[in-house]
């Protein structure tokens, strides 16, 4: 299935849903994304009935299941490839521990312009296993699509990268890492953390075997519930390092039956999931995701791209150092202001980076200084007249 567009709802229609867009600015969508009206007013019967000590297990059992079906057709797979995560950096550490190690093998990334939650797995695997981590250094604050397929051997398991990354936010092309996973049978792992919900997203086209993302962001939900997909070709050949009630197939014997000497493993991606399942952060996520699949995620990325290219260049014309320089295919949903040397790891921002984002505050815009860059990220809620009013006070605080 595919995410395809309906119709987009007139924006003083949607914005309505998003109260905080009338006394701010809200750019910090990489942080966390704001939740509409609908989805606060999801969760009222069920925090009535544990108010009241109603106890709707089954009915609430079935609407997991559904969210597992909205979030693949959110982006082109099937329910059985969807895990129920309780965030993105779960799905990866899964990923990593199902695979069967052995000394020699190796992991490409790019760790400089990684989450660390994309990059401590890594190292406790290869301290454990001594694999090889191979390291490929970024060019010009983007993930460099060759000298990461170069990288890649037959030794090579993973492959891991950012959709988009957190600082400076670069969309990252993907299909000539796909191409070149798919030559020596690597698995492509995703974090699409700050795509999701923003940019239209197709695992197909991507070519990924996996994807991991939070719904906390894009997805406009809450903390503590996220998304795996992993392909069903990898999913059925990979096996949990933790497993628990809803990782195995007992047919039709309820929750409470006992286990015995054998179990089998549930078909495709629910395999990987532990736990009960946090009922609240389902319920938010499949009102929210019910949100954008009406409007459609093609024409939430066209209209935030718009308005991410309309603020870039009224930065630029100011003369500030935007990341990426002019808009083009690098640009998505987030901006940064900033040097790339501050990348490489410094704590310490340009005081002029400190003062801009203490300006911006001041005067309600909410944005976000992350590895030494003044970082705005948009979603569906941000207009045209955001990006000039943040170019205006821009200019003030120049003069």
């Amino acid at each position: 299935m595919t995410n395809m567009t309906t119709h987009f709802l007139p924006l003083d229609v949607l914005r309505q849903e998003f109260p905080a867009t009338k006394s701010t600015i809200y750019m910090d969508v990489a942080n966390q994304g704001l939740i509409s009206r609908t989805t606060r007013t999801s969760m009222d019967q069920h925090l009535d009935n544990r108010l009241n000590g109603l106890n709707d297990e089954e009915g609430m059992m079935e609407l997991v299941e559904r969210t597992r079906s909205r979030f693949a057709q959110f982006i082109g797979a099937e329910k059985d490839e969807i895990a129920v995560t309780k965030n993105a950096s779960e799905g990866i550490n899964i990923i990593g521990n199902s695979f069967a190690w052995l000394p020699g093998d190796n992991v490409v990334l790019c760790r400089e312009l990684e989450h660390a939650n994309n990059i401590l797995p890594w190292l406790q695997l290869r301290d454990r296993y001594r694999i090889e981590l191979r390291v490929v250094e970024a060019d010009s604050g983007a993930i460099p699509c060759d000298a990461l397929a170069k990288a890649i051997d037959a030794r090579t398991r993973i492959v891991t990268l950012s959709t988009v990354t957190m600082v400076p936010g670069f969309k990252t092309a993907m299909e000539p890492i796909a191409r070149a996973c798919k030559r020596v049978g690597a698995f492509l792992l995703a974090d699409a953390s700050q795509s999701v919900g923003i940019l239209h997203t197709d695992v197909t086209r991507l070519g990924v075997d996996g994807l991991v993302a939070s719904s906390y962001k894009g997805l406009m939900g809450l903390y503590g519930l996220g998304f795996l997909y992993c392909r069903q070709e990898w999913a059925d050949r990979l096996s949990p390092a933790y497993l628990a009630r809803f990782s195995v197939d007992l047919g039709n014997a309820p929750e409470s039956a006992p286990i015995f000497d054998t179990v089998k493993l549930r078909p495709g991606a629910p395999r990987f999931e532990i736990g009960h399942y946090n009922f609240p952060g389902v319920i938010a996520a499949y009102a929210s995701m019910g949100q954008l699949l009406e409007i459609g995620t093609p024409a939430i990325e066209r209209s935030v791209s718009s308005v991410a290219r309309r603020l870039v260049s009224g930065l630029l014309d100011l003369g500030l150092p935007v990341c990426g320089g002019a808009p083009g295919d690098h640009t998505g949903s987030i901006i940064a202001l900033g040097e790339l040397a501050a990348l490489a790891g410094s704590r310490d921002a340009d005081n002029r980076i400190h003062s801009l984002h203490e300006h911006l505050s001041n005067n309600k815009v909410i944005v976000s200084v992350r590895r030494g860059m003044l970082r705005f990220s948009l979603h569906l809620y941000n207009t045209a007249d955001d990006a000039d009013q943040v170019v205006s006070l821009a200019k003030d605080w120049l003069a």
